[in-house]
């Protein structure tokens, strides 16, 4: 860093990769995969997710458009795929470079995609080890 740390906001601008208010989700079964092609254990603090998910096949997740996730309380509704970036490739322990995260999954599925936003349609409580089911919207 050049100087102290600064803190910046700014009013109805996302400091994000993505314009909309949303939350960001990975699933764990996807890092599982992920994990046994790069040969070595991944922190998930690497993808800055908002929610971790653990249940659904690897790689589900990505064919979740337009499908909502649905818990107690909370509705999501799934709007695009994250592309990954080279800030994945930074150990988020000590902050070196020491992978090439984009790079793996492209190799393995053709894309960069890992993870999805959803934007929240219904808010309320969610607690950790909640089940919630997806299901097709029709719209």
């Amino acid at each position: 860093l050049r100087g102290m740390p600064k803190i910046y906001s700014a009013a109805g601008h996302s400091f994000s990769d993505v314009a909309a208010k949303c939350v960001h989700i990975i699933n764990l079964a996807s890092l599982r995969t992920l994990e046994s092609w790069a040969g070595r254990q991944i922190d998930p603090l690497r993808f800055r997710a908002n929610l971790v998910i653990d249940g659904p096949e690897a790689f589900a997740e990505l064919d979740w458009l337009g499908e909502e996730i649905k818990g107690k309380e909370v509705r999501l509704k799934v709007f695009k795929r994250t592309q990954r970036c080279l800030a994945t490739n930074v150990d988020p322990s000590n902050g070196q470079r020491d992978m090439t995260i984009p790079e793996l999954l492209d190799k393995h599925l053709g894309h960069t995609d890992f993870g999805i936003y959803a934007r929240i349609e219904q808010g309320g409580l969610l607690s950790v080890g909640e089940n919630m089911t997806i299901r097709k919207t029709t719209a």
